[in-house]
């Protein structure tokens, strides 16, 4: 027998949970669950399965919950669930407060559950592939836009789109920022509908954050300047194209100094460039599969509950400053 999982909250990113998990190796799909009976039925419709009547019901069915529900509701769920002795799948950010995902963890912990957050950037392939070859980052630049969309409008644009990129900064830098600045607009929503923030680091990098909702086209690019060259990341097309000094660049720059190279100079007798692409499997059945098998092994899963509150409370501190200075 499989992992017996089931869905709570069957909105646009539910459903692909549902799709996902209903496809997954070594998983057992009990059903799903939503406030919205019908929305509810129509996802169990579409995809084979069966729509519980209550959160309850789908709990005594399952091993494991995945939370796809409003954040608003992460950690009311997410409480009960552990309360049932179910292991916890919680789609970003883990809670609506830092007391909150506080309060998730603990009890997670406490039970002897396994808790995994929902950062699926960390599962892009592009970013799989580049993480090992950074080294140490200097200046860091991030773009997340995307079109305007009803859907996210209950949270501000640090929760909803920003804080996958803060969750990467982690991983690229590691630490927390000792400094933070912030400015952003509401133009469409009560919430800041686009937000810039700058964070430096105890190392001296300095990351450039940028978050829009309410972008023509979308964007979702990080451009890391490291000790190794510098790498455009781009996470919608899963590609990355890595500058750095080509062979024999000294060699060209005193010949170009001494008035001596045998030619007139172009880009590539300075800098080599070398692109490459991620895996091409689907972040979101990767994230589900470690999941599966942290569940399975009864080990530390990748992204913990530890980190998304990590993630949540730069998100709230960022929130903060942009409180105090609104453009």
């Amino acid at each position: 027998m499989g992992l017996r999982i089931g869905v709570a909250g069957t909105g646009r990113l539910g459903r692909a949970h549902v799709r996902v998990l209903r496809s997954l190796a070594g998983v057992d799909f009990v059903g799903c669950y939503d406030l919205d009976a019908a929305r509810a039925r129509e996802a169990a419709t579409e995809f084979g399965a069966t729509a519980f009547a209550s959160l309850g019901a789908l709990l005594a069915e399952v091993d494991a919950l995945s939370v796809v529900t409003s954040t608003s509701a992460h950690a009311d769920v997410a409480l009960e669930a552990v309360a049932a002795g179910r292991d916890l799948f919680i789609e970003k950010p883990i809670a609506a407060t830092v007391a909150q995902g506080d309060a998730v963890v603990r009890a997670a912990r406490d039970a002897g559950r396994i808790l995994q957050v929902g950062h699926i950037e960390r599962f892009n392939g592009a970013l799989e592939a580049v993480l090992p070859r950074i080294g140490q980052p200097m200046f860091i630049e991030v773009h997340r836009l995307a079109p305007f969309t009803p859907r996210g409008t209950d949270v501000s644009v640090v929760m909803d789109l920003m804080i996958h990129d803060l969750d990467l900064l982690g991983l690229l830098v590691g630490g927390t920022p000792v400094d933070i600045r912030a400015k952003g607009a509401a133009l469409l929503t009560r919430e800041p509908d686009i937000v810039n923030a700058r964070l430096e680091y105890a190392d001296g990098c300095v990351a450039n954050v940028t978050a829009s909702r309410i972008t023509a086209s979308p964007m979702r690019k990080v451009r890391v300047f490291s000790t190794t060259g510098y790498y455009s990341i781009d996470l919608l097309g899963a590609a990355v194209t890595h500058y750095r000094k080509s062979d024999g660049f000294a060699d060209r720059m005193a010949a170009l100094q001494a008035g001596s190279l045998p030619a007139p100079p172009s880009l590539a007798d300075f800098v080599a460039v070398e692109r490459f692409r991620g895996d091409g499997a689907e972040p979101l059945a990767k994230e589900l599969e470690a999941f599966r098998r942290s569940v399975a092994d009864r080990s530390t899963p990748p992204v913990t509950g530890e980190a998304g509150v990590a993630a949540l409370r730069l998100a709230s501190e960022i929130l903060e400053r942009v409180g105090t200075a609104r453009m």
